[in-house]
């Protein structure tokens, strides 16, 4: 048996050598930025203020930047309702690096849930033109009549499988759309 002794700055050295300690310094900036930049999100001023300081932290603590590809700062948050909050609020987000300067060059921000393999780079266009269907769908459903229960029992049960602290900001933000 060939048995090799190694010291442990030697084992050390082999093991960190392809770190490279300005992207990991990056990453921890970039990460750093991110959290700040998102604990700030404030909803309407119409919502319990408790509520609505909370939000932005909320965020914050199930969202994590995972990489920053040619331009484009990824994201995944731990749940489908925290991606469509980042969604709702990625304007201000972008905002948020520009205002820092942008010294990470982004350009745009993709989201995907924890553990799922995709992002979703949604552009304008492609929410527009998403929208625009979904009216199209809304308009033949109005023409074929109300479906009464059906869709209330629907409703409900969608917003029984979101986390209490996501289903009342949902609510709220219904709440302001109907004002």
């Amino acid at each position: 048996m060939n048995e090799k002794v190694f010291n442990a700055g030697s084992i050390m050295e082999i093991l960190f050598s392809n770190l490279n300690v300005e992207d990991s310094s990056k990453a921890v900036n970039i990460s750093n930025d991110w959290k700040k930049i998102v604990s700030k999100i404030k909803s309407s001023p119409d919502i319990d203020e408790k509520r609505n300081e909370n939000l932005g932290c909320n965020i914050s603590h199930h969202s994590r930047v995972v990489d920053l590809k040619n331009g484009v700062l990824l994201v995944e948050a731990d749940h489908p309702g925290y991606i469509n909050l980042l969604q709702f609020y990625k304007n201000f987000i972008m905002k948020g690096f520009q205002m820092n300067g942008n010294k990470y060059g982004i350009k745009n921000i993709a989201f995907k849930l924890a553990g799922s393999r995709g992002f979703s780079e949604v552009t304008p266009e492609e929410r527009e033109e998403e929208a625009r269907k979904i009216v199209e769908r809304n308009m033949e459903e109005e023409e074929k009549g109300p479906k009464p229960a059906e869709s209330e029992l629907l409703s409900k049960r969608k917003r029984r499988e979101l986390p209490p602290e996501l289903n009342s900001i949902f609510e709220n933000i219904e709440k302001d759309f109907e004002k």
